[in-house]
């Protein structure tokens, strides 16, 4: 490979680069339900999107109330309505002592492989 790069290079061609990840949005009016992550120690929840896509949303650090949480709700920075990115979301658990919220840090969308562990997990 290290003779097709020096090639390439000759020929005035850039080696080929992987391409960017692309960024999977979601609309908040999507979200039909939620879990939070078996092992707590792992600060994440899960979203359920339009019935076939889960988002895994990392938070920042643990979320108070989201064990006993009956509802969780979604914040949007500037009140839009995607989500795109963890700095697009907060999500808001309401405890005791009043609301309490959740920074996001990252978002990933799970493969189908992913769902259905997931989902075998959720069983046992």
């Amino acid at each position: 490979t290290a003779g097709a790069s020096a090639l390439a290079a000759e020929d005035g061609a850039a080696p080929a680069a992987h391409p960017p990840a692309k960024r999977a949005c979601f609309f908040v009016h999507q979200i039909n339900g939620w879990r939070e992550s078996r092992d707590r120690r792992e600060n994440v929840v899960y979203l359920d999107v339009n019935a076939r896509d889960v988002y895994r949303l990392d938070t920042f650090g643990s979320c108070q109330g989201l064990d006993e949480a009956l509802s969780l709700g979604v914040e949007t920075r500037g009140g839009g309505t995607t989500i795109c990115d963890g700095l697009d979301v907060t999500l808001v658990t309401h405890s005791p002592i009043g609301p309490m919220r959740c920074p996001v840090s990252k978002i990933t969308k799970l493969t189908p492989d992913e769902i259905k562990a997931l989902k075998a997990e959720k069983r046992r």
